[in-house]
């Protein structure tokens, strides 16, 4: 069977820790090589892009990718295809709007448990759209948050984040008048902003980083985004990234930071590769620590899978069949 599942039933079938687990199988996969994961595919099109992720995970036995197409001003649309290698059947076609948010977070989860200091129970927020909210809760769901601040410009919508979020998780929630305000004394920053089209798309400064923070920053995505400035990298100690190649070809902060000098690629790792061990995460409790996030397609499949998983169990979505023909030679 093939399910068809749009975007209000895929959001309650995203579980953030059952995301965790298998973004983090995934990545073991690939830092084993047992994943085929070629360069993304970004093409321009007359009003925005289209790009096209793939990716095919031989130990999981599954395959996929995600296209998504659009604008930052008219808006964009996603979609997860996932494929069973096993008799190469197509299982799912999914909206993936609040998968993508909710698997970017998983992300930052993974980073946060291998990178952040054990017992950090302190976090601030940058940022009050669904991208913080899906990063919160990863974070939340790997260490014993108590106390969280949240900083956006519009004071309306991080009062609204603050009120929906502090009973959700069950944490102190604290709205707060200005970014560095926000972030004084978090031992986690995460910076999930879109900051597109104002004068000064900066959201946080390398100047505010203090001994054993992790800053977990995860919106800038293409080239013409921004949100931490070229001072974090050169600020921070030790960077990840969850794909050194695609951060520094589409991440406007690393071009940026490329670009004035400040991007030493001597103190940056990939992220899988600190999962299986192969290099350090954090040296020391005082080491200050940057993770910087543009999202892969193994997060995509591996996500996608786990989504259509439970929407088996719970029997969701619209089964079409067997919707693509077998051709034999």
């Amino acid at each position: 069977m093939t399910l068809i599942l749009n975007g209000q039933e895929v959001e309650p079938l995203c579980d953030m820790r059952a995301l965790i687990d298998v973004i983090e199988r995934g990545l073991h996969e690939e830092a084993l090589g047992h994943a085929v994961v070629p360069p993304r595919l970004n093409l321009p099109t007359a009003g925005g892009f289209f790009r096209v992720m793939p990716a095919v995970m031989n130990d999981s036995g599954l395959m996929g990718y995600k296209v998504f197409h659009g604008s930052i001003k008219a808006g964009v649309r996603y979609l997860i295809a996932v494929y069973s290698q096993e008799g190469e059947r197509l299982l799912a076609l999914m909206d993936a709007h609040y998968l993508t948010a909710a698997r970017t977070g998983a992300t930052t989860g993974i980073a946060t448990k291998l990178l952040a200091n054990p017992g950090a129970k302190t976090v601030a927020v940058i940022g009050s759209g669904l991208e913080a909210r899906t990063n919160l809760q990863a974070v939340c769901a790997v260490r014993p948050v108590e106390r969280v601040t949240v900083f956006s410009p519009n004071p309306e919508r991080r009062a609204r984040f603050a009120a929906r979020m502090g009973p959700e998780l069950g944490v102190d929630i604290r709205a707060v008048d200005s970014a560095e305000a926000c972030v004084r004394g978090a031992e986690i920053v995460v910076v999930a902003t879109n900051s597109f089209g104002r004068p000064d798309p900066i959201a946080y400064r390398g100047a505010w980083m203090e001994p054993g923070v992790l800053v977990d920053a995860i919106g800038s995505t293409s080239t013409f985004l921004r949100e931490i400035d070229a001072d974090t990298f050169q600020r921070a100690e030790w960077i990840v990234v969850d794909s050194k190649v695609q951060a520094e070809e589409e991440s406007g902060d690393v071009k940026a930071a490329l670009s004035e000098g400040k991007y030493d690629r001597a103190k940056v790792a990939d992220l899988k590769e600190v999962l299986v061990g192969n290099v350090q995460g954090r040296a020391s409790a005082q080491q200050m620590v940057l993770f910087k996030s543009v999202g892969t397609a193994v997060q995509d499949v591996m996500a996608g899978f786990v989504v259509y998983q439970e929407a088996v169990r719970q029997g969701r979505g619209q089964d079409i069949g067997e919707f693509l023909d077998l051709k034999t030679f």
